[in-house]
């Protein structure tokens, strides 16, 4: 694996939350371009928008599910992550998913790619 990517990353800080972060990956090698944001967004009716700007890649995630009112501080209701990168002419598309199942299954409702 070799380029840009948002990583989601299920840690043990909270069972309610996850890392979001910009990452960028070099032969499968993980380099963190951005600190990660710990938020409860990612559940049904999640929305991520990625996409490059010039020489930044932008990620923004952020759901209109009802998000627990006694949610931690630490705990973002949205993500808002921006990287600088070096933009090249090759690209692609890919999903990694490690597996889970039951209530913290992941389900994607639809996937829009628009290359220009």
């Amino acid at each position: 694996m070799s380029g840009y990517a948002l990583r989601i990353i299920r840690t043990t800080k909270y069972h309610n939350a996850v890392d979001f972060l910009l990452v960028r990956y070099d032969h499968g090698k993980i380099i963190p371009l951005t600190t990660p944001i710990t938020s409860a967004c990612y559940r049904t009716s999640c929305l991520i928008l990625l996409r490059t700007m010039g020489t930044s890649l932008i990620a923004h995630a952020e759901t209109t599910a009802e998000l627990p009112i006694d949610i931690d501080a630490n705990i973002k209701k949205t993500v808002d992550l921006r990287a600088v990168i070096v933009p090249n002419s090759w690209g692609g598309i890919g999903i990694q998913h490690t597996g889970s199942n039951g209530p913290s299954a992941t389900m994607l409702h639809q996937l829009d790619v628009i290359w220009k």
